[in-house]
């Protein structure tokens, strides 16, 4: 019954068709409870399982750091040939052939673990990528605001844990390849190939949406490919599927009731959990509310972490509802104040009350680092090892 006391009153929250869409997922989510509960066990012990692989990975020798140079047969060069190259510069040297996640070492000189690791390294792609570097491009991010979403459902309030989780989905998931040719031309003046380019398009759209790695020929970025007027609309309404999905499931309603302040410790833990998933390369989505104001919640991606001078950490969020640009800035961002608790600043959030990593995190991270490594695995010529 509570359930749908809860449904009842974000009503007054929301516009007919972002409700009957919340509702929809409600009742559908609420009748799955008891399965998600199982399943959600199964998903955080293989995350344990996964971060431990991960963390026991950089603790070998610079697994993810080593670097050679190959003769032209692909064969590492030995100590005593390099020291022989007096024209060769240590920088020069270091960047001929990276033995690390996605990198362009042969096999008979990395090992696929390297190349194509099991643990959450499989989310460093390009090599040299780090959260903040996806910050600091722009065209990382969705062409729309988490205001203006131009779903068929149409939104009062938005749809920003939908917007989060999708832009993440995005930036871990696809490999966008400007000069590939897709099979089907989008700018054809035949209307039946049209047709069968958005379908092309829209069958990849699902696919990272259901959290499969892919390439997506003839587009340089995310901003440019959700800007385009046949694929728009149809990536805004798996955003707003996304919020559905997450947002009314028990666990996104239970964040929603939560504006009460917490302890400084509880904060603290959170703010630990989040800087261990960026260090894991992840930009996660944490879900919040004004304290003292239960319904009023919003979903964000941390870009990074800084540590002030004072000591204390501040994260640093791609907000959906500011520029993208804030985020590498960190003009958006949340500190511990040790009176005031929770802070975002500047925001007219102001103080936090109830905060939260996404229940959906874990179970993303799964799916996408496997789903990754399969992709490396097939182009590294790593598949049977």
């Amino acid at each position: 019954m509570r359930i749908i006391f809860i449904l009842l009153m974000l009503i007054s929250f929301t516009s007919c068709d972002q409700t009957g869409l919340g509702i929809a997922s409600g009742v559908k989510n609420f009748f799955m409870t008891p399965v998600n509960a199982v399943k959600g066990i199964f998903t955080n012990k293989a995350y344990e399982r996964k971060k431990e692989a991960t963390l026991k990975e950089k603790e070998t020798v610079d697994v993810g750091e080593k670097r050679y140079c190959a003769d032209s047969d692909g064969a590492p060069l030995s100590e005593d040939q390099l020291k022989n190259l007096g024209d060769l510069s240590d920088q020069v040297r270091s960047v001929a052939c990276q033995c690390q996640p996605w990198g362009d070492c042969p096999k008979n000189i990395c090992s696929c673990q390297a190349l194509c690791p099991q643990g959450f390294d499989i989310f460093r792609h390009p090599a040299d990528m780090t959260p903040k570097k996806i910050s600091e491009n722009q065209y990382n991010g969705l062409a729309f605001r988490n205001w203006n979403v131009p779903s068929q459902h149409e939104a009062t309030q938005g749809y920003c844990w939908g917007h989060a989780r999708m832009t993440s989905q995005f930036n871990r998931l696809s490999f966008f390849k400007p000069d590939s040719t897709a099979p089907h031309d989008l700018s054809s003046s035949d209307e039946s190939e049209q047709n069968k380019a958005v379908d092309f398009y829209k069958e990849l759209i699902d696919k990272v949406a259901d959290n499969e790695a892919v390439d997506i020929p003839g587009f340089k970025n995310l901003f440019e490919f959700s800007s385009h007027p046949a694929l728009q609309s149809y990536i805004a309404d798996k955003v707003a599927k996304g919020w559905a999905d997450q947002a009314m499931s028990w666990q996104g309603l239970s964040t929603t009731l939560s504006g009460g302040q917490k302890s400084n410790q509880v904060y603290q833990e959170l703010f630990n959990d989040v800087k261990e998933r960026i260090d894991m390369n992840m930009q996660p989505t944490i879900v919040f509310t004004e304290r003292g104001s239960p319904f009023m919640t919003h979903a964000v991606l941390v870009s990074h972490y800084e540590i002030q001078s004072n000591g204390q950490m501040k994260l640093c969020l791609r907000d959906n509802n500011h520029d993208e640009s804030n985020a590498a800035k960190c003009e958006d961002n949340m500190t511990i104040d040790p009176n005031k608790g929770l802070i975002y600043s500047p925001s007219f959030w102001g103080e936090i009350g109830g905060i939260k990593v996404a229940h959906n995190e874990n179970a993303d991270a799964n799916s996408q680092s496997e789903s990754l490594r399969k992709k490396c695995q097939s182009e590294k010529g790593c598949a049977n090892e």
